[in-house]
């Protein structure tokens, strides 16, 4: 059976696209600019059972500004600063003033870095571990805004939980203590579609096991 040379064309094409796609899974943002995702070649980390980025020749422009899918470690700015620890840390210690709570940390669109006032906040949270709960176990969750793929804010969950592991770690709190879990964007704090509820979930949530 003879075909039109445009029909054996387009079957030809069909298959090098195919075979290309069947290699690489690529997650592209559904909310252009607005959204909390870029466009991503990844794999899967069997280990963790979560998606794992990979290098590519030309990365994402918001993943390449943010440094979200970087092989390097955390940079400096992701240490406790000393005049935080310090101010924090030389407060009195008498636990009838320390609190029994840790609270949430939030991150801004698309980051992972820690900001300063979350800083302040985790260095009281780790004076709260150490103090109230020694030896208790505790699961870092990391949450997303709605914006974006369920794989890439898996993925930047997992990063933000991380860091904020990393910092507590670095003040004194046993790592072993404590588990990473990203929620991505499935279990959102707040349900409004607006700006100061995207915040809200851009966040770590802590969980006593």
């Amino acid at each position: 059976m003879l075909f039109p040379a445009w029909s054996v064309l387009v079957m030809v094409l069909f298959g090098l696209t195919g075979c290309s796609s069947f290699h690489e899974v690529t997650m592209v943002s559904h909310g252009g600019q607005d959204s909390e995702s870029s466009t991503l070649n990844h794999s899967v980390d069997h280990a963790m059972g979560l998606p794992k980025s990979s290098s590519s020749s030309s990365p994402p422009v918001e993943a390449a500004s943010t440094g979200l899918f970087s092989s390097e470690e955390p940079t400096s700015s992701q240490k406790p600063p000393k005049e935080i620890v310090t101010d924090i840390l030389a407060q009195s210690l008498d636990e009838t003033s320390l609190p029994w709570t840790v609270e949430d940390v939030f991150f801004e669109y698309d980051q992972y870095v820690i900001r300063p006032e979350a800083m302040r906040v985790l260095t009281l949270n780790a004076k709260v571990l150490m103090k109230r709960y020694p030896g208790r176990e505790l699961i870092l969750q990391g949450h997303c805004d709605e914006r974006g793929t369920e794989e890439y804010n898996l993925i930047l969950g997992g990063r933000r939980a991380t860091a904020v592991k990393e910092f507590l770690r670095d003040l004194g709190v046993p790592p072993e203590n404590m588990r990473v879990l990203s929620l991505g964007k499935t279990q959102p704090f707040c349900l409004s579609r607006n700006a100061d509820c995207f915040q809200k979930n851009r966040r770590v949530h802590f969980v006593f096991k």
